[in-house]
């Protein structure tokens, strides 16, 4: 099944059930009121079970998660509950620090690599805290939305704790990149805030990141930006500071642009007068003309023209300076064509690549048949979506839903026909007709293995759950149950394998699984995609339904990392007043800050 009609099937089913939920109901605010707090009700019991983990990794991930929930519920107990995180993390940082920095005993020597986190050469206490780290990172990020101060106290603390010289130095290098991510996440809540710690952070330089500040904090409060801006034109006309050229030309352009649209009539306050636009472009000027090690000879000149707009005399210093001018635009701009063409063709060549690995079609008539297919797949998805709209008799409706049934039968591919089954039957449910729907649901049910052995049968079973939670949630809970129950002989298993090899005890530790951050890249993924794909509407929907019912079927898993991070999964769907990011931006939401590059 095509990624790009996956995301149709589900962005679809999404859409259903929003359209389901707003009008199902007269009191949707009060209902929602009594769910919340339920909901906190669950959390804290939650957090009960969450102190009974064996390992402080798992206790510090799950916590700090419940506490970023339960902000939005209640501020005061949740900044009480990441002050016992904060706390137990600072004692297990004291720890690991401790231990990285004495010899290894015979149980802890150096590894040659981990199978899932890798840590060449380093102790099992040096891993631990060089995770810890980047956990540190993590929340601080969930607490800035929340409490600025709190989490740049936490961060700044945390690292104080920290007395292995080497580790010590590998995270202040990481901080200043990631100091400027903690900032613009201030932003969107506090620019005041946000342009107090910037301004703190000029004493170290001028790179992209406050650029970026600066014009985050101008979108929502053009005084607290004019007010930032007036300490980095000071930053900028300090011919002391380094400062890369990319960097000036980014904060004159914008500033630039800002300034044209001032003028304009209705316009928002600029950040800089043209007096200041002037200093600046003078500066950025002499820096370029008192460059003594540039790379080539017509080193600025991409530069000439925005200088030009403040300072004409001194872009045609740089002009000046520029030996062949002529002939090096005209280089430039071949070199340009040249990397365009040549890009162009690289990708290409790589579409074509991926076409030829990943295709199944031996010939072009193949091709066109599936695109063809496509286009009819799509054509019944907006044939059921276009049912709840239109005003029909139940005998035109009875027809409509028949052929777009007849259709979705025809369909190749169970994973299709079970979300298109269930989309369907959702419409008619809303419309009115419930012993059609079930019929619909049944036909869905037909496809989807009651003994899910492997992953395919699971997700057929977690859409097959999807289907009914909209159409007769009554009926999706049996099925979600007997699901969980064949999970967890799977999820023994899957330990097992993980323990045999898992030798340096990354994925599971003292018996427990490490969910989140502490365990490894795939784990992180793992938990990642669960928190995108399950905490929509088939959880809401069904915590909507019947709260209890739901935390039940989450306490049936046997692990208790499982029943935990399923009872965090219906506690996201029900508290997160956060709308849901696309996948691309899955790593801002989560702060993993591990494999972001400086910019």
């Amino acid at each position: 099944m095509s990624r790009p009609l996956i995301l149709l099937l589900i962005v679809c089913l999404i859409s259903s059930a929003s359209f389901s939920q707003s009008v199902s109901t007269a009191d949707t605010g009060k209902k929602q009121t009594e769910l919340e707090e339920q909901a906190a009700d669950l959390l804290r019991e939650t957090m009960t079970e969450v102190g009974q983990l064996r390992t402080p990794e798992n206790r510090i991930s799950f916590s700090a998660e419940l506490a970023s929930l339960m902000w939005f519920h209640d501020p005061k107990e949740a900044r009480a509950m990441y002050g016992g995180v904060i706390a137990e993390f600072n004692e297990l940082v004291r720890r690991l620090d401790a231990e990285s920095k004495a010899l290894p005993s015979l149980d802890d020597e150096t590894s040659p690599g981990g199978f899932f986190g890798g840590g060449y050469g380093q102790t099992r206490a040096e891993r631990k805290l060089r995770v810890a780290i980047a956990v540190r990172q993590q929340i601080a990020m969930s607490l800035a939305e929340h409490e600025p101060d709190m989490a740049f106290s936490f961060y700044s603390d945390s690292l104080a704790l920290i007395t292995n010289i080497k580790i010590r130095e590998e995270a202040e290098r990481s901080d200043g990149y990631f100091e400027a991510r903690l900032i613009k996440q201030i932003a969107d809540s506090d620019p005041a805030k946000a342009v107090a710690y910037s301004t703190a952070s000029l004493k170290k330089g001028l790179d992209g990141n406050q650029i970026d500040i600066l014009q985050k904090v101008y979108a929502t409060d053009a005084d607290k930006a004019s007010e930032f801006g007036a300490a980095i034109l000071s930053k900028v006309k300090d011919d002391k500071a380094e400062i890369a050229n990319y960097v000036l030309n980014e904060l004159l352009s914008f500033s630039s642009s800002v300034y044209e649209a001032s003028l304009k009539p209705g316009g928002k306050p600029s950040i800089y007068t043209r007096d200041e636009l002037r200093d600046m472009a003078d500066s950025f000027a002499s820096r370029i003309l008192g460059a003594k090690d540039s790379d080539s000879e017509y080193s600025g000149a991409e530069y000439a023209d925005l200088i030009a707009k403040y300072s004409p005399s001194r872009a045609a210093q740089i002009r000046a300076r520029v030996k062949k001018a002529d002939a090096n635009i005209d280089l430039s701009e071949m070199r340009m064509a040249a990397n365009a063409v040549a890009n162009t063709a690289a990708s290409g060549r790589s579409r074509s690549s991926n076409s030829n690995s990943n295709s199944a079609y031996s010939t072009p008539a193949e091709f066109l048949a599936s695109e063809e297919r496509e286009k009819a797949e799509k054509k019944v998805l907006d044939d059921v979506v276009a049912l709840g709209k239109k005003t029909l008799s139940k005998d035109e409706r009875d027809k409509a839903v028949a052929a777009v049934r007849k259709v979705i039968i025809g369909t190749a591919g169970k994973d299709k026909k079970v979300v298109a089954l269930s989309l369907l039957a959702a419409q008619v449910a809303r419309l009115g007709d419930v012993e059609l729907a079930d019929e619909i649901m049944q036909d869905a049910e037909r496809l989807v293995n009651p003994r899910p052995k492997n992953y395919q049968d699971f997700l057929l079973s977690w859409m097959l759950v999807g289907g009914y939670a909209e159409a007769d949630p009554d009926k999706a809970f049996p099925i979600l149950a007997a699901t969980i129950m064949r999970a967890n002989e799977t999820l023994a298993a899957v330990v097992k394998v993980g323990e045999f090899i898992d030798v340096n005890d990354e994925l599971v530790q003292d018996g427990e699984v490490q969910i989140g951050a502490f365990g490894g890249a795939m784990v992180q993924g793992l938990t990642k995609e669960l928190g995108l794909m399950a905490a929509t509407s088939t959880i809401r929907t069904l915590a909507k339904a019947d709260l209890k019912k739901t935390a039940a079927a989450a306490n049936s898993f046997d692990r208790i990392e499982a029943r935990v991070l399923a009872k965090m999964l219906i506690l996201r769907a029900v508290l997160d007043k956060r709308e849901l990011k696309p996948a691309g931006e899955l790593s801002s939401d989560t702060g993993d800050v591990v494999n972001d590059m400086p910019r």
